[in-house]
């Protein structure tokens, strides 16, 4: 398991890396980019959530259901951003 996730951070530092030569490339970076920082968005749900609540419990489970709603969302984009950056790399 470490040996993947090694190899999956390696890649993702050496494709954000890359100049972007062309708008396809930077695109399927900005894709990558959004998957890698998905987990983010639960964690800053949850905080804002939690900042202004009056009952912590309902507060905690707002934030979790939230940030997950748009960590799934922020996924599926970046999924398709870099499914679909191929495509324009063809049409150029």
């Amino acid at each position: 398991m470490k040996r993947i996730l090694s190899i999956l951070i390696a890649f993702a530092v050496v494709t954000l890396s890359v100049p972007s030569f062309a708008d396809p490339v930077a695109k399927f970076q900005g894709g990558l980019k959004d998957v890698m920082m998905s987990p983010l968005v639960v964690s800053d749900n949850v905080k804002t959530e939690t900042t202004d609540a009056k009952f912590l419990p309902f507060a905690l489970v707002g934030g979790l259901m939230k940030g997950s709603f748009y960590m799934a969302k922020q996924i599926v984009t970046g999924t398709y951003a870099m499914v679909t950056s191929p495509i324009e790399l063809i049409h150029k």
